[in-house]
């Protein structure tokens, strides 16, 4: 499936950044690292205001990369 062919999630996105280049690790990539810290962010702020208090990340257990985030990418979460 190409990038064209994705259908946008049926909810609003909690987060949206364009990837640039401070964000690449040395073959070009975006660090999984970063992605990874974006979704955390938005899980939090949903989170939060569901429970009307603070919310925190316990654990990760995996997380699974199925193709390279590229630098001008926009990244919805």
């Amino acid at each position: 499936m190409s990038h064209s062919d994705e259908q946008p999630p049926e909810a609003s996105p909690a987060v949206r950044i364009i990837a640039m280049p401070a964000d690449t690790n040395p073959y070009g990539d975006i660090f999984g690292g970063w992605l990874m810290s974006l979704m955390d962010s938005a899980a939090g702020s949903v989170a939060a205001r569901y429970s009307h208090g603070r919310a925190v990340t316990i654990a990760v257990e995996g997380m699974t990369f199925l193709r390279p985030v590229v630098v001008g990418d926009e990244v919805s979460v």
